[in-house]
């Protein structure tokens, strides 16, 4: 109470001022219709300026829930789509509405926590680990572009080895010719990368698109990569050296989905039996 006292003692003259004022002009308004009118009108003005800031601020204070809740739903939408489908039974004559597809890739949403661009081998690190279902070696996608791969996981973060990583390969193929080719990260921009092991038989041209091949264990078929962007081709060589523009921003990237393919440990389990008899069979 003393505290308040003071605060009013020594600033009795602005306060007092204030008073006045206010004093002043309900006396202006209260007593002259065009200027009663005018302050009524502004102050309207002026209280819907006030709730659209406030719902504006409100928005953007909710912003972060409202991209989780859309980055899950494209997570979950993007599970039901038919190509992480795996029909087991081709059987001809069973019914046109029973077709034996089973899920086998499903989706789970991460938002990035941190990410390097600018080094040799750069990484992103994501807030979902083993307790979310992450695992080592799965794909990691954003819009359908692909990413990078899950790299090492704790309990609640993973580790992804984006494309910009001296280490990163995958198979990709050109979308046109559905010729393959290897996918490598030669250093420098984030935006460009090359695609190796293409025949100079095959025809390429800038603009091309470049897909995911299948082929990997980490990404399914027909995924974004990117667009050829130059060719530097050699006379001596063979295989045509394309420079692609990746379709992932790394710059803007936020929100990723991981993909795990629920049939992968059968696929492990049956290339071990092989490799295995291959090394009864061949022990030299």
């Amino acid at each position: 109470m003393r505290n308040i006292l003071g605060l009013i003692q020594r600033f009795y003259v602005f306060l007092l001022f204030l008073v006045l004022q206010g004093f002043a002009l309900f006396v202006l308004f209260e007593n002259n219709n065009f200027q009663k009118a005018e302050f009524l009108t502004h102050s309207k003005d002026w209280t819907g300026k006030i709730y659209s800031w406030r719902t504006n601020l409100k928005e953007y204070w909710i912003l972060d829930e409202i991209n989780d809740r859309l980055s899950l739903e494209n997570a979950i939408l993007r599970s039901r789509l038919p190509e992480n489908m795996l029909v087991i039974n081709q059987d001809q004559y069973r019914p046109a509405s029973d077709t034996g597809a089973v899920q086998r890739y499903i989706y789970r949403d991460a938002h990035v926590e941190n990410i390097t661009l600018n080094r040799e081998s750069n990484y992103l690190m994501i807030n979902r680990g083993s307790i979310g279902g992450l695992k080592r070696s799965m794909g990691v996608i954003s819009n359908g572009s692909i990413v990078g791969i899950v790299s090492s996981v704790s309990d609640n973060f993973g580790v992804v080895m984006p494309i910009l990583h001296s280490k990163f390969r995958a198979s990709v193929r050109m979308k046109g010719s559905r010729d393959y080719g290897l996918l490598a990260w030669p250093g420098g921009s984030p935006e460009i990368a090359d695609v190796r092991e293409i025949p100079k038989h095959v025809p390429v041209e800038v603009g091309d698109t470049v897909i995911t091949s299948g082929f990997s264990d980490y990404f399914p078929s027909d995924m974004m990569v990117g667009y050829v962007e130059s060719l530097d081709d050699q006379p001596e060589e063979n295989f045509h050296r394309i420079k692609i523009r990746l379709s992932t921003d790394y710059r803007k990237l936020e929100y990723v989905q991981v993909i795990e393919d629920l049939y992968k440990p059968e696929q492990d389990s049956l290339l071990q039996e092989v490799q295995s008899l291959d090394a009864v069979n061949n022990p030299n």
